[in-house]
C-alpha cells in the first residue's frame, strides 16, 4: 500500500491512498467464503451453488462490502503508520476502481490543531468590580418575597384590580367561529403580567365576579399566527374569582423558610451579599478573560477543525431553541430552524474552540494543573454558599456527570488568575445597578449591528444554509471513467 500524507486547510491530514488490486481480490474471495454457506441461488439448495455462480449472482455485492472493507482497513493501516491521531472520521473521497488496477482515494481527517503561542503576555484589558450594596441585598429580598408570596380570595370588594389573579373561563371566535388555542376554563390570569394580546387584560379590568363581558380586540400584526395576526376578533370572558396577592413580611421567620439552615435575617442577607458578588465577579472575570484570549487568538492565529467549530454551534443552537420553547414559543412557527441557528453561530463556535485551546495551550506552558484541593476548596465554597455539606455537592455533582465540567471550570480560573498577572488591567468600579445599565446598553447596540449588517443580504433559505454548510464539511468528490465511489464512514 503506498500512501502520502498532506497537510490540508482547517487542521486537516490528506491521506493520498493507492492499494494493489491483489488486497481487493483477498477481501471478496472471504466476503464470497462468509456468504456462500446462506446463499439462495435458484436451482440449488441453500449453500450448495457453485462458487463461481455465487460470486457471478452475487458480484455487485461482493464487491460494494470488498471495497468497503479494505479502504477503512487502509485508513486505519494508514493513520497507525504515520502516527496520525484522527478527532473524526474519515472523509472518503475520488475512489478510483477498475478491474486489475490499483484502486486510490482520498482520505481526510480532523486532528488536533498545531498551536504555538508565541505572545500571551503584556496585553491591555478592561476589568470592571462590581460593588454590592445594602440596596441590592434588599432587592434581592424583595425578589424572594415576591417569589414567597401567596394569591388569597379577596374579601372586601368585587371587581379586578390590576396586580389580581382573576380566575376566568373565555372564548375567542374570528367571524363568529372559535379559532384554535382561544378557549381555556378556570385559567388564572395576573393582571399586569401582559400574558395575553394588548387590551386583554385592561378589558378585564373592572369586571365583577360572576360578569360575562365582550372583548373585541386586534391581533398584532406581527404575531406568529398567519391566521390570526391582524385580525379582529372577540373575547367572550367570565369572571369566576378575584384573588390578590398576600407577600409574607420580611423577618426572621422569613428567612428561615426560604433557607432553613438560616439563623435569621441578618444570616441570610449575609448569603444573599456573598451569593450576589459571587455572581458579580464570575460575569466580570469572564468578560475581562474573553478580552484577553480575544487577543492572545489574535495575535497567534491557528486553524481548527470544523468538527469542533460544528459540534460547539449546535450546541449553541440547541441552547437558543430550547430557551424559545421554555418561553412557551416554537421558533419553528416563525420560520427559525435548528440549521439556521447553526449557521448562525458558526462564528461564534468557532472563536469559542479557539479560546478554549489557549486556555489549555497556557496551561500546559505554565505547568497550571487542577489539583485535589482546588476540587476540595471548590466544594466547600458552594457547600457553604447553599447551606449544604460537601458530601452533598459533591454527590449530586457526579450523580450529573459534572465532575469533569467543574475541573474545567477550575482549570479556567487559575489559567485566568495567571493571564491577569501578567497582562495590563485597566481597573474601574461600578454598582449592581450600573454594571447592568452597561450591559443592556452594550446589548442593545450588538443588536441595531446585527440588524444593519443583516439589511444588505438576502434573506438565504435553511435549505441553502444547509448545503453551504455541507460543503464546507466534506470534500468535494470528482468523477473519472470506471470509478466506484464508496464511503469508508
Amino acid at each position: 500500500m503506498k500512501v502520502q500524507v498532506n497537510d490540508a486547510e482547517r487542521s486537516q491530514k490528506e491521506l493520498l491512498v493507492e492499494i494493489p488490486y491483489e488486497v481487493f481480490e483477498k477481501a471478496a474471495d472471504k466476503e464470497l467464503d462468509t456468504l456462500l454457506p446462506k446463499a439462495k441461488i435458484h436451482g440449488f439448495r441453500p449453500g450448495k451453488a457453485p462458487r463461481e455462480i455465487a460470486r457471478k449472482q452475487f458480484s455487485h455485492q461482493i464487491k460494494s462490502q470488498a471495497i468497503e472493507k479494505v479502504i477503512n482497513e487502509a485508513v486505519q493501516d494508514a493513520l497507525t503508520s504515520n502516527n496520525i491521531v484522527p478527532i473524526s472520521q474519515a472523509h472518503i473521497s475520488d475512489v478510483v476502481f477498475e478491474e486489475n488496477k490499483p484502486i486510490s482515494f482520498t482520505a481526510r481527517v480532523d486532528v488536533f490543531p498545531k498551536v504555538e503561542l508565541n505572545k500571551y503576555k503584556d496585553f491591555n484589558f478592561k476589568k470592571v468590580t462590581v460593588e454590592i450594596s445594602d440596596a441590592d441585598i434588599e432587592d434581592a429580598l424583595i425578589t424572594l418575597q415576591e417569589r414567597d408570596m401567596t394569591y388569597e380570595p379577596v374579601e372586601n370588594r368585587d371587581t379586578v384590580q390590576k396586580g389580581d389573579v382573576a380566575v376566568i373561563d373565555f372564548e375567542g371566535k374570528k367571524d363568529g367561529v372559535a379559532f384554535d388555542g382561544g378557549t381555556a376554563k378556570g385559567f388564572s390570569l395576573n393582571i399586569g403580567s401582559g400574558q395575553f394580546i394588548p387590551g386583554f387584560e385592561d378589558g378585564v379590568v373592572g369586571m365583577k365576579k360572576g360578569e360575562t363581558k365582550d372583548l373585541n380586540l386586534t391581533f398584532p400584526k406581527e404575531y406568529n399566527s398567519a391566521e390570526l395576526a391582524g385580525k379582529d376578533v372577540v373575547f367572550t370572558v367570565t369572571v369566576h374569582e378575584i384573588k390578590e396577592k398576600v407577600k409574607p413580611e420580611i423577618n426572621d421567620d422569613f428567612a428561615r423558610d426560604i433557607d432553613p439552615n438560616s439563623k435569621g435575617l441578618d444570616d441570610l442577607k449575609g448569603k444573599l451579599k456573598k451569593g450576589l458578588q459571587t455572581e458579580a465577579d464570575k460575569a466580570t472575570q469572564l468578560e475581562a478573560f474573553g478580552q484577553i484570549l480575544e487577543q492572545i487568538v489574535k495575535e497567534n492565529p491557528f486553524e481548527v477543525p470544523y468538527s469542533f467549530v460544528k459540534e460547539q454551534s449546535d450546541r449553541l443552537a440547541f441552547n437558543a431553541m430550547n430557551q424559545f420553547y421554555q418561553m412557551g414559543l416554537n421558533p419553528e412557527q416563525v420560520g427559525i430552524s435548528f440549521e439556521m441557528m447553526a449557521q448562525r453561530y458558526l462564528a461564534q463556535a468557532e472563536e469559542q474552540v479557539k479560546q478554549a485551546i489557549v486556555i489549555n495551550e497556557v496551561a500546559k506552558l505554565e505547568n497550571i494543573a487542577v489539583e485535589e484541593e482546588d476540587i476540595n476548596n471548590f466544594l466547600s465554597f458552594h457547600a457553604e454558599l447553599q447551606g449544604r455539606t460537601v458530601e452533598e455537592i459533591k454527590k449530586e455533582l457526579e450523580a450529573q456527570m459534572q465532575m469533569e465540567a467543574v475541573r474545567n471550570d477550575i482549570l479556567g480560573d487559575k489559567v485566568y488568575k495567571f493571564l491577569a498577572g501578567v497582562n495590563k488591567a485597566e481597573e474601574s468600579k461600578m454598582t449592581k445597578k450600573e454594571y447592568e445599565a452597561s450591559k443592556a446598553a452594550a446589548a442593545a447596540a450588538q443588536k441595531e449591528e446585527d440588524k444593519k449588517e443583516e439589511k444588505p443580504k438576502k434573506k438565504a433559505s435553511a435549505k441553502k444554509a444547509e448545503t453551504e454548510t455541507e460543503a464546507e464539511e466534506k470534500p468535494k468528490k470528482t468523477r473519472t471513467s470506471k470509478k466506484k465511489e464508496d464511503s469508508a464512514e
